[in-house]
């Protein structure tokens, strides 16, 4: 926010302090200066007068001009300015003034012809560009005729200005508005704020009509203003918001933007005579293409608050006007609008045409003092009288609307408890009253009537805030909190987590963090463990980054992808990081692999990436946390799955619950994402780390030999390995200690349909050395079992 000084001075006297001091003050009390610069360059500027004025004789452009600069002194100056002529008030340069950016006047010689100064434009004076007009930028500018010849040129004009570059905090768009910013210097110097009094009007009856027929407006109104004069502003208003960074137009136009910024409320004007209809209706529901003030068309959703005129669109609210009913220079009556708009609405309605313009900012921001309405619009309507020359002005029009006092209690035991101090109830009072906050008081309990425009008042804690401010926190003494001595620790969910990316990064696999966000035509690919919809983001940054993910397999797809496209074939990654949907969250546990996982060419030594090897990544990762094989199971994926190929993959089951999925992307989804041969796993951690594990038991090293056996099953081609493994395991239990496969045979001497697996079985006793009976009669409970679960029997 930029703010002149000499403005604030029109509301406060800060000017028997330094622009330093001020920026000093204010950033003491949170309100930070980012910067400041002055308004206008030049030491050495004094008002001059055009006493002559003939042709340069060796040139077609320039002229020689005899200036009097005061006390009798008259300079020659050539000037090439087209407008300059005798008669003039102007500003000069004299020889020696600094100008800035390393320009410097000195007594010269231009053609020939002696020059003791420079004749000057507004441009030249180091002021914003984007702020002046062409005819101040084409020649130079002359002044009023009763300008004083002599008399410092920028401080006559009022130029000799300091602006501040104020960075308000998001709670305080109060302070956008200048008499609340003087509001704030008046509490921190103690000296009393002048607020332009509400002038008594020579008020007709209005024939204006206000429906509101939406909750997103709380408060309309309207005033009705006949006869206006559309001119230049004068010199004083046009100063003053070109140091405020706005740029003037004309009267009418430069009287609304003056009340905003003094006020903070956003007008907008209507020409009277262009409504058919003198009835404003304020509603939602509009789906329509509009031109507005820019000339420019814009698509209307139902969504936006319109201000309807005529049935049409007469202006979006808040943001800018519609193109039937502006202002221009054939304008005599015009309708001054003053409102309250829902901020979060107009927001949407502003980023998604593109139109954050200065008054939209105040209704996002929350700057809008509601019950200041009437004020507002006695304000605009009084300047219209006094510099448009205004002859009728008819009664406010508003919207009957409810303004909640906000009244809070806190005492004084609750100030120093809160902050530590030992503020006296004498100085609460002080700050209270500094602040323009109305209380009573009792005892040491205070009951505080808030101010209708500080909105980021809300509890006692706001207020003591604002005492704490005031107070200055450089005597808040500094204290140590009081608390017990703990020790820093992982919770149990933290350690695992951490030691899962420790095991995956020692088995030779990458972590990568890709984004939470996808598109939507990725957010349901692989997607096991949400039932619910997707969250969207209200205001994407774009398509393809709009919702959140579900599952963490496609952002890894992508990253593989891109890996593959710079030539990196071999790809083992992972990541760990949460998944959403409406009301959930899940932290997941993914892997890709493709490639080749192990190359050791001189000992011609070769693993690709396959299924297997990403079933052993999950597996060693359920032992590490503790979960045994029988805890779970591996089941094959549906034939019909889309998303992972039906006869290489499958989920991993606790019980009747999927907790997780291993095994190859399906051909369909691989063209999507481009890859090839790709091995996924995905676990659903926020189950996996809390199950309850048994306690990590002791085992003796076994004093007794093992003994090794080799069977042979024939079997079904369809009946899983593993879940026979686990039948052997189970019916051998008391003496099996270990089970390995080692060959899985179809073909010759195997009938068609079947299947050998080849499988060791280690036998051991902790308290003896095993016998052959008893190592036969377990061989014969094993293919009982086997025989019984899956008709499987021994080769021979």
């Amino acid at each position: 926010m930029e703010a002149s000084l000499k403005l604030l001075n029109q509301y406060v006297k800060v000017d028997d302090f330094s622009a330093q001091e001020i920026a000093d003050q204010l950033t003491s009390i949170g309100h930070e200066v980012e910067g400041m610069h002055v308004f206008a360059r030049g030491d050495k500027l004094v008002v001059g007068y055009v006493k002559e004025k003939v042709p340069h004789p060796d040139s077609d452009h320039l002229n020689i001009c005899q200036v009097e600069v005061g006390n009798g002194v008259t300079q020659q100056i050539v000037c090439g300015a087209p407008n300059v002529a005798a008669g003039q008030k102007v500003i000069v340069a004299l020889p020696g003034c600094d100008l800035g950016d390393g320009f410097k006047i000195k007594e010269a010689k231009i053609r020939g012809i002696e020059s003791n100064g420079m004749i000057c434009s507004i441009a030249e004076l180091g002021i914003d560009q984007r702020l002046l007009r062409e005819q101040d930028k084409a020649g130079i500018h002359v002044l009023d005729a009763d300008a004083p010849v002599g008399e410092e040129a920028l401080k006559y004009m009022g130029y000799d200005d300091t602006v501040l570059d104020i960075g308000l905090t998001p709670n305080r768009a109060d302070c956008m508005a200048m008499i609340a910013l003087a509001y704030e210097v008046g509490a921190l110097l103690k000296r009393d704020v002048h607020v332009p009094e509400m002038k008594t009007l020579n008020e007709l009856e209005s024939d204006i009509e206000i429906d509101v027929q939406t909750d997103l407006c709380p408060c309309f109104g309207a005033k009705l203003v006949k006869g206006v004069q559309t001119k230049e502003s004068p010199e004083w208003l046009r100063t003053f918001l070109m140091a405020s960074g706005i740029k003037p137009i004309n009267n009418i136009v430069d009287i609304s933007n003056f009340v905003m910024l003094e006020t903070g409320q956003p007008i907008h004007m209507y020409d009277y005579d262009k409504l058919k209809e003198k009835r404003f209706v304020i509603k939602t529901g509009f789906h329509q293409k509009a031109t507005l003030l820019d000339g420019k068309e814009y698509e209307i959703l139902p969504e936006d608050i319109i201000v309807s005129t005529d049935q049409g669109i007469g202006c979006v609210a808040g943001v800018m006007g519609g193109d039937d009913t502006k202002i221009d220079e054939n304008t005599v009556n015009i309708v001054i609008e003053a409102a309250t708009f829902h901020g979060a609405t107009l927001r949407n309605t502003a980023r998604r045409l593109n139109l954050l313009t200065d008054a939209s900012q105040h209704y996002i921001k929350g700057a809008i003092d509601t019950a200041n309405t009437p004020r507002v619009l006695n304000r605009c309507a009084a300047l219209l009288e006094e510099l448009a020359d205004a002859k009728e002005i008819y009664q406010t029009v508003m919207t009957d609307y409810e303004m909640a006092e906000k009244v809070i209690t806190l005492t004084t035991s609750r100030v120093n408890g809160l902050l530590g101090t030992t503020i006296s109830t004498e100085d609460i009072e002080d700050i209270l009253t500094r602040l323009h906050f109305t209380y009573t008081l009792d005892n040491e309990t205070f009951t505080v009537h808030v101010p209708s425009y500080r909105n980021d008042m809300s509890m006692d804690a706001d207020v003591i805030e604002e005492i704490a401010r005031m107070y200055g926190y450089d005597h808040i003494p500094s204290t140590l909190p009081l608390m017990e001595m703990t020790k820093g620790a992982l919770t149990p969910v933290q350690s695992h987590t951490k030691a899962i990316r420790h095991l995956l990064t020692d088995l030779g696999l990458h972590e990568v963090i890709t984004y939470t966000l996808t598109s939507p035509s990725m957010v349901d690919d692989f997607n096991l463990f949400h039932k619910d919809d997707h969250i969207a983001l209200m205001l994407p940054i774009g398509e393809e980054r709009s919702v959140t993910r579900k599952s963490l397999i496609p952002s890894l797809l992508q990253a593989i992808n891109y890996n593959t496209a710079h030539s990196q074939k071999d790809v083992m990654i992972y990541e760990i990081s949460n998944t959403y949907s409406q009301g959930h969250e899940i932290q997941n546990l993914a892997i890709a692999c493709t490639g080749m996982y192990h190359d050791v060419t001189w000992q011609q030594i070769q693993q690709k990436a396959d299924f297997y090897l990403v079933k052993g990544f999950v597996e060693t990762i359920l032992k590490k946390l503790g979960i045994k094989e029988s805890r779970y199971t591996l089941k094959r994926v549906e034939e019909d799955n889309q998303h992972f190929h039906p006869g290489r993959s499958g989920y991993l089951m606790m019980g009747n619950d999927i907790v997780g999925v291993i095994g190859e992307i399906h051909p369909r989804l691989a063209k999507k994402y481009d890859v090839k041969d790709v091995y996924v796993a995905e676990l659903n951690l926020s189950v996996l780390l809390n199950l309850k594990k048994p306690a990590i038991k002791f085992t003796d090293i076994p004093q007794y030999p093992s003994v090794t056996r080799d069977i042979a099953l024939v079997m079904d081609q369809d009946i899983p390995v593993n879940d026979v493994v686990r039948s052997i395991c189970k019916a051998g239990q008391r003496f099996i200690v270990d089970t390995k496969i080692f060959d899985i045979y179809e073909g010759e001497r195997i009938e068609s349909g079947k299947k050998s697996v080849a499988i060791a079985l280690t036998f051991q006793d902790a308290s003896k050395t095993l016998d052959d009976a008893t190592i036969n009669a377990t061989m014969e409970q094993i293919l009982n079992a086997v025989s019984k679960e899956y008709g499987a029997h021994l080769r021979v």
